[in-house]
């Protein structure tokens, strides 16, 4: 048996028999187990999927073939078979190979994606080319099957049907995504995973017209029965044949013998297929396959024994700690209903979903359509509470302006993991918001800079009469249990007077910016440091009196430099330098978020210098 890291291609596995596809699955599940624990990662999806990725290497050509993983974090198997083993000693860590399929990372990289849904679509693209250009490989979109609820997967599935071109769809159905999977979707592939009938009668039937003697005359009609049982026994299996796509399975996602036989179906067919493929997440290791919450989706470095994180947090997140705040105002409000797009695990939302199951609203992976719903509520009379990461929060873009801000809609969106969000690599930053949300008339922008801070803003908002936005960090920190206050609209507050200068900033980068200014105070520079908890509506009032000052004003922020907070102020400037110091203009990698800090220069020691060389 071949060692994992001696793996340079996938070619050896032709001559495999199932037998040694077996065995060598388990080494790599063991080896991405103690691969993941030792430095975090996503590790129920890729323990789930080591048995299609090694059939799909037995079946199809990596060198020639096009293989697109929806969401890229389930492509360890694929990184393995593609020589990338040695590279998980780093694995998500600076200068280390990507938790996500790279186009920088290797040549058996076709596509880079960190949100879901894009598989098929993109898919479609790889395989029109191919047909245009008259070549001959194979697209297979290998996408969740909480994926495949989001409506980017039905306009291409309709698409597809439309076009007549080929591509092979892998679903793999594990009936869990980040949380568990909801919706008529997940429902009717319930009804699949269980229509034994069915199955049971299409065998039993194509054996029968195998004996009689006018079989081969009743052959050609097998398609037409089949489709026929299909309506018979499982009414609702022709949602996929509807697109005008071949339809198969289930099909038992860890028996090779079966997924071979269709993988090979699939790729001797001369139109589009998808096979429904059913995989257990976790499988291997027993505390990630009783998982049913999504601890295991994505963690951090733990034990494997035991499951615990090496390293235990003393505070608990900031998405913990803003859940519990609405908890207790939803607990006492029932016209607040709190809604996530799939997040309800990683927004930390199960208090809620546990407690008050009448006023928690998940609607899988479909970030638009949480927004719609979250509006329809509130022109409805209702509060809704949208909990959302910051880098999904782009893909709800078109319902902020054409829905939202238009209809001036009450709500709080509150905005998680807005910021640099470590080791999950550029799909995952969450940078990009304030510049987005900036441009939009009748958005409130906030960002607290502690927990005290975020249940104001909460109390604040839920008193407040259109759109209110509470961006908040990937961080730890204390809860704050002292009554909320309102706060007036558009205030700042001074942490620190200073003569010699003015440094904004906001969120978890107020802490950051107090620190620059004390260590300033050591080269003779005395900064006054302000927190602009409301970017917008901003303190026009303040933000008058420090440019009177007729001193440099530094804005310290985490957000894409150009678009900015700091750009959005020398708008609103007189007679003021405004000195920004934003996120450059490029994706970040992974690595962690003080390392993410420093490489875009936004280290106390970087702006220490920055701030001396301009003020000096």
């Amino acid at each position: 048996m071949i060692d994992i890291k001696d793996i340079k291609d996938s070619k050896f596995l032709k001559d495999y028999s199932n037998q040694e596809l077996e065995e060598l699955a388990c080494k790599i599940r063991q080896f991405i187990l103690e691969s993941v624990s030792k430095n975090g990662g996503h590790l129920s999806s890729n323990l789930g999927i080591v048995d299609l990725t090694l059939a799909l290497a037995k079946v199809f050509d990596f060198e020639k073939d096009i293989v697109l993983f929806d969401v890229g974090h389930q492509a360890y198997t694929y990184k393995i078979l593609t020589g990338r083993a040695n590279g998980f000693e780093r694995l998500r860590k600076k200068d280390g190979i990507s938790g996500f399929q790279s186009l920088k990372e290797s040549k058996y990289d076709h596509y880079e994606t960190g949100h879901s849904s894009n598989s098929i679509g993109t898919g479609l693209g790889f395989a029109l080319a191919r047909d245009m250009d008259k070549k001959d490989y194979e697209v297979i979109s290998i996408i969740g099957d909480g994926s495949i609820g989001n409506g980017l997967s039905y306009e291409a599935l309709n698409q597809i049907g439309f076009l007549k071109t080929k591509q092979i769809i892998i679903l793999n159905d594990n009936q869990m995504s980040i949380s568990k999977n909801v919706g008529a979707l997940s429902n009717f592939l319930d009804s699949i995973r269980a229509a034994k009938g069915y199955n049971n009668a299409k065998s039993k039937t194509k054996r029968f017209l195998n004996k009689t003697k006018i079989g081969s005359l009743i052959a050609s009609f097998l398609d037409k029965i089949k489709r026929l049982l299909k309506k018979i026994y499982l009414r609702k299996s022709s949602i996929f044949s509807e697109f005008g796509i071949e339809y198969f399975g289930p099909i038992n996602g860890h028996d090779y013998k079966e997924m071979i036989k269709y993988l090979n179906m699939a790729k001797n067919l001369n139109k589009s297929v998808i096979l429904h493929v059913i995989t257990t997440k976790g499988k291997g290791y027993k505390l990630a396959e009783e998982d049913t919450v999504g601890k295991y989706h994505g963690i951090a470095p733990f034990d494997i024994n035991t499951g615990k994180l090496l390293k235990e947090d003393n505070y608990p997140s900031y998405s913990e700690i803003v859940s519990s705040y609405v908890y207790n105002y939803a607990r006492k409000d029932k016209s607040i209903i709190c809604i996530t797009p799939g997040m309800s695990y990683g927004s930390k939302l199960e208090t809620i979903k546990e407690k008050l199951p009448n006023q928690f609203i998940d609607v899988g992976i479909a970030e638009e359509h949480a927004l719609l719903l979250a509006n329809g509520l509130s022109l409805s009379g209702k509060k809704p509470i949208v909990f959302i990461y910051s880098s999904f929060l782009q893909r709800g873009y078109d319902q902020l302006i054409h829905d939202i801000a238009r209809n001036n809609s009450k709500m709080l969106i509150c905005i998680d993991r807005a910021g640099f969000v470590p080791n999950d690599g550029s799909s995952h930053q969450g940078v990009f918001d304030v510049p987005m949300l900036l441009s939009i008339p009748n958005f409130v922008v906030t960002s607290p800079k502690d927990a005290k801070e975020a249940n104001d803003l909460i109390y604040t908002s839920l008193n407040y009469d259109g759109p209110f936005t509470l961006r908040f960090a990937k961080i730890n920190l204390k809860y704050d249990y002292s009554k909320a206050e309102k706060l007036e609209m558009g205030t700042w507050k001074i942490v620190k007077k200073g003569t010699d200068g003015v440094l904004i900033s906001y969120g978890e980068f107020v802490r950051r910016a107090l620190n620059i200014a004390n260590l300033l105070m050591n080269e003779n520079i005395n900064l006054m440091v302000i927190n602009a908890r409301f970017l917008k509506p901003y303190d026009a009032k303040m933000f008058k009196e420090i440019q009177n000052m007729h001193k440099p004003i530094f804005v310290y922020e985490e957000s894409m430099e150009i678009g900015s907070f700091g750009s959005f102020l020398s708008l609103e400037s007189i007679n003021a330098d405004i000195y920004t110091f934003g996120v450059k203009d490029e994706f970040s990698t992974h690595g962690t978020r003080d390392e993410l800090i420093k490489m875009n220069g936004l280290d106390e020691e970087s702006i220490i210098n920055k701030i001396k060389d301009i003020i000096k």
